[in-house]
């Protein structure tokens, strides 16, 4: 490990590991807290080594120091699943080989979770080196070293991403800080492809876009790899709405990386938005099973970001109660509830039973509600949401809602829905609705029915306070930035009342 300033996870990182790691190698690169304290009373061995801005000179380093014939290698934020212990264990008489193990990264509020496959657990094998100023890896050094690379059950829990916005972008421009310090004649394909992902996650679309032309006109990547720079240039261009460059783009890639869950989502997405809805189905379609084989194992793909299988096949459900497709969408919800059956332990025909209710009947009891607040996480709500607005009956989506938000009272998103019901017929409690979701998350489409509302009222001061906070919060996002302009001339003559 390496470590500075680590006192909150470092104990239950060392926990994890006790029973079965025969010596812990903790490298510090300045910590000023209980950090070293915590390591030695795990009777680890504490080096010290000077931060040069380098990932993988500190992990080198860290492997110098380690005399066992394996290692396992961890982030203080990171944890060992106990029921893996035994696993690990195993592979001591093993012969030289790369682990697989499932790297778990838990979600946040603004984050969401995902899953990743990485050789974590190697033979302590002479020339094998970690490579990359951030986000050091170790791959390309055992496939370099003819060492072979196994699959395995081991899990590795991630809690660093359980941080807040703020943490996140902080986290996100320090590595970023990282790679743009790397000579650029010095950067491997891979830095220049991490450089431009961290670009994306910023929302720093147009320093992405620069640099990934770069790479595309000047013939640098090859095979993989510019794939991978089409696929981050068909997100680019998504994401500034530019939807025929984004599918052009995400079809370039598709012909080499059909197998690349994340790549087939983007594809379903760019479609969906064109409307293209039997198109965006097939994408839909193969992501959920390319996603479903990575999660099994049988995918040739490993180190790859493994989409939420839950919310694949809620979607997929949406969409074929959009096209009026019963059959599939009943399909759909058979294999959604033997994955949930699995992973909660509770009786597929219970599951299925709800949400046919839900999907195809409208209806929810109180029982019902309870089971689905154990079965789906509040991230879920939103494409939930857009299935259960296919209802025409308003009584019965407010008590669907009002039963949610039993079980999910702290869902902005329930309450905006839940308001929406009321703008036509009681717009003072459609705005007491829409201000509690405000209390609990900023969100522009309810600063945009507040201000719709305002207006029908004549209140002009409050659609000018209204306007002003969505443009202050929201006018750097590309996307909502477009529905403020637009909006802007819509509201031109208020606007301009009040400026004179």
């Amino acid at each position: 490990m390496i470590v500075k300033d680590e006192e909150k996870h470092l104990a239950r990182c060392l926990s994890s590991v006790k029973d079965v790691a025969d010596e812990i190698v903790i490298v510090d690169t300045g910590s000023n807290d209980k950090t070293l304290e915590i390591a030695g009373s795990f009777g680890a061995k504490i080096f010290h080594f000077d931060w040069v801005n380098d990932f993988s000179a500190a992990r080198n380093f860290a492997l110098s120091r380690c005399t066992c014939d394996w290692i396992l290698y961890l982030d203080a934020d990171e944890e060992l699943n106990p029921g893996c212990i035994k696993e690990v264990n195993k592979y001591k008489t093993h012969t030289p080989v790369g682990i697989y193990c499932t790297v778990k990264s838990l979600g946040s509020s603004s984050v969401n979770g995902s899953v990743m496959k990485y050789p974590r657990l190697f033979s302590n094998t002479p020339g094998v080196v970690f490579n990359g100023k951030v986000h050091e890896q170790i791959i390309d050094s055992l496939k370099k070293n003819k060492i072979s690379l196994i699959d395995s059950e081991i899990e590795i829990i991630h809690h660093g991403y359980v941080l807040d916005e703020d943490g996140m972008r902080e986290k996100k421009e320090r590595n970023l800080s990282l790679l743009l310090s790397i000579d650029n004649n010095k950067a491997s394909a891979y830095d220049k492809l991490k450089l431009i992902q961290t670009l994306i996650s910023l929302e720093k679309y147009d320093q992405a876009e620069t640099r990934l032309n770069k790479l595309i006109k000047n013939k640098i990547l090859s095979g993989d790899n510019l794939s991978l720079a089409y696929y981050y240039m068909a997100s680019v261009k998504f994401e500034m709405n530019d939807l025929s460059s984004a599918l052009d783009y995400g079809l370039k890639a598709n012909r080499t990386l059909k197998d690349k869950p994340e790549l087939n989502y983007l594809i379903y997405l760019i479609y969906l938005r064109m409307n293209k809805v039997e198109e965006a189905k097939k994408y839909l379609l193969a992501s959920i099973k390319t996603n479903k084989e990575l999660l099994n194992n049988i995918s040739s793909f490993k180190n790859e970001n493994i989409l939420d299988q839950t919310e694949l096949y809620l979607r997929a459900i949406d969409l074929n109660i959009k096209l009026n497709n019963g059959n599939d969408a009943c399909r759909m919800i058979e294999e959604l509830s033997g994955l949930l059956s699995i992973e909660k332990e509770i009786d597929s025909k219970n599951i299925f039973s709800m949400f046919e209710n839900l999907f195809l009947k409208f209806s929810l009891s109180y029982s019902d509600a309870d089971l689905l607040g154990k079965l789906i996480c509040s991230s879920h709500l939103s494409i939930v949401m857009d299935i259960v607005k296919s209802c025409n009956d308003n009584l019965a989506l407010q008590e669907i809602i009002n039963l949610m938000l039993q079980f999910f009272p702290h869902s902005a998103l329930l309450y905006r829905n839940l308001a929406l019901l009321f703008v036509n017929s009681n717009n003072e409690k459609a705005i007491e609705i829409f201000n509690k979701s405000l209390e609990i998350e900023s969100d522009p489409s309810a600063y945009i029915h507040l201000i719709a509302i305002y207006i029908s009222k004549n209140d002009y001061k409050k659609v000018i306070e209204l306007f002003n906070n969505l443009q202050n919060r929201y006018s750097k996002n590309i996307q909502i930035k477009q529905k403020i302009d637009i909006l802007r001339e819509k509201l031109n003559s208020i606007l301009t009342v009040s400026a004179l």
